[in-house]
C-alpha cells in the first residue's frame, strides 16, 4: 500500500523535534537526579519543569502534524509554534529559577543551556520560514473587534 503524501509530512523527524527529544530525555533524567535536583526540595520545581517540557514538545509535534493549505491551517500552525516558543521561554525562567533558589551548580545545566539555545534557534527558524513560505498568519482580533 502507498503512502500519500499527508502520511509522509507526519512521520518526518524534523532537526527541532529531534533537539526538542533530545532534551526531553536530558532534562528528564536531571529532574530525577538527586545530585541535581534534592529530594527534599525537587517537589518545589520538579513538576511545573515537567510540565511545561511536556506542554513544549506537545506543541512542536502539533505545529508538525499540520500541512499548510489554507490560510486557517497556517494560522492553526503558527498558533501551536507560538505556544511552543511561549513553553519554552517559561521552561528557561524555571529552570534557571530553580537553579538559583536550590542553589544548582551552573555546570550541571550547561548542557540545557545549549539544548535549549538550540531549540530556540530552530524554532524561530522555522516560524520565519513559514512567515516567508505561507505569509504572516492572520491577525486576530479581541471581544472588541480590536487586532492583536
Amino acid at each position: 500500500m502507498a503512502r500519500n503524501d499527508k502520511q509522509k509530512h507526519y512521520s518526518k523527524k524534523t532537526p527541532l523535534i529531534n533537539k526538542t527529544e533530545e532534551l526531553m530525555v536530558w532534562l528528564c533524567g536531571k529532574l530525577c537526579s538527586e545530585q541535581v535536583f534534592p529530594k527534599r526540595s525537587r517537589w518545589l520545581f520538579s513538576g511545573k519543569i515537567a510540565d511545561l517540557m511536556n506542554d513544549y514538545h506537545t506543541a512542536v509535534h502539533k505545529a508538525n502534524e499540520i500541512k499548510v493549505v489554507t490560510q486557517q491551517e497556517r494560522d492553526l500552525r503558527h498558533y501551536y509554534q507560538t505556544m511552543a516558543y511561549s513553553n519554552l521561554m517559561a521552561l528557561d525562567v524555571k529552570i534557571n529559577l530553580a537553579q538559583r533558589a536550590l542553589d544548582i551548580e551552573p555546570e550541571k545545566l550547561h548542557h540545557y543551556a545549549a539544548l535549549c539555545n538550540d531549540c530556540r534557534t530552530l524554532l524561530m527558524a522555522w516560524m520565519n520560514s513559514d512567515n516567508k513560505r505561507y505569509g504572516p498568519p492572520t491577525r486576530l482580533k479581541d471581544t472588541e473587534g480590536n487586532s492583536r
